[in-house]
């Protein structure tokens, strides 16, 4: 099971968990979760009896819905989204339409992709993202699974930790996966990345490496998908997919974000060897790479 957040831990993230909740849970979660987008202000004025009677619902489903989000009960659930609304937190609403002129389109990418990231932020486990640091410091190798547009954020955070001296590789391809997943470790760390977690390739062999004894981690946008429940840590992004005719939006800047901030903790732990690492590519890159002036 998944390592949680909790409010603790993510003082202020309770509209974006509930966010999640729209697009990835159960029938009920769904309703509730509608229920409190639609009116968040008049939610944490209400009694536990008074939100189940307007959404039609049993006081122990509201009980467990507040439970699933990561609150210990439905008053810890109240005050976290009384934080979120003080901290303008509601994301920015589902604003693309075709007729919108190029100059508002581009702002409003823009807007987007401000509000995911803050989001991102506040949802974001902090215990769990350095603990998943330190398991990549002490790893025999990284491996980070991805498809699509996920396997692009997994080869740029490959290289990218590559530079602290980490062996890690990117697995975007299924043949490619399955041979470097037969031989795991319980030393190797795993990353599957997707945003719906529910990429059934990700999973199938996510659980080869799991079968191995590898650690596991999921980066996904929705913490009760099939993914993060079958990974140890869930690091999760907060990204409301848009589109406006056959253009969809991307998460891959929240996840490269998250995963961003595994590499400086990681460099941050190192201390000065992290420097010395990074000195020689940049010094090795200047001799062999690059042009001379």
């Amino acid at each position: 099971m998944a390592q949680k957040d909790s409010p603790e831990v993510a003082r202020g993230s309770c509209i974006s968990r509930i966010q999640s909740m729209v697009a990835s849970g159960k029938n009920s979660a769904v309703a509730i979760s509608r229920f409190v987008l639609s009116g968040p202000e008049e939610v944490v004025g209400l009694k536990l009896t008074e939100l189940a009677s307007k959404v039609d619902t049993s006081v122990a489903s509201i009980s467990r819905y507040c439970n699933l989000l990561g609150y210990e009960n439905y008053r810890a659930f109240q005050i976290d989204l009384t934080t979120s609304l003080a901290g303008n937190t509601l994301a920015v609403s589902d604003f693309f339409s075709p007729g919108d002129d190029a100059r508002v389109l581009i702002k409003r990418v823009f807007e987007m992709n401000r509000q995911g990231l803050a989001d991102t932020e506040a949802l974001i486990n902090h215990v769990a993202l350095i603990e998943v640091a330190r398991l990549i410091m002490q790893s025999r190798r990284l491996c980070l699974l991805g498809i699509g547009a996920s396997g692009l954020v997994a080869k740029s955070a490959a290289l990218r930790l590559s530079s602290l001296g980490i062996t890690a590789f990117a697995l975007t391809d299924p043949y490619e996966g399955l041979l470097a997943l037969s031989s795991t470790h319980p030393k190797d760390v795993v990353i599957a990345i997707s945003h719906t977690g529910r990429s059934e390739l990700v999973i199938e062999l996510l659980e080869l490496a799991r079968e191995k004894g590898a650690r596991t981690v999921a980066l996904t946008n929705y913490s009760d998908s099939i993914l993060a429940d079958k990974c140890e840590f869930a690091l999760l992004t907060s990204f409301r997919e848009r589109r406006i005719n056959a253009a969809v939006s991307s998460s891959s800047i929240e996840q490269l974000c998250v995963l961003d901030a595994i590499y400086f903790v990681i460099a941050h732990l190192q201390g000065p060897k992290a420097e010395e690492t990074v000195l020689e590519i940049e010094s090795n890159a200047e001799r062999i790479i690059r042009s001379k002036p």
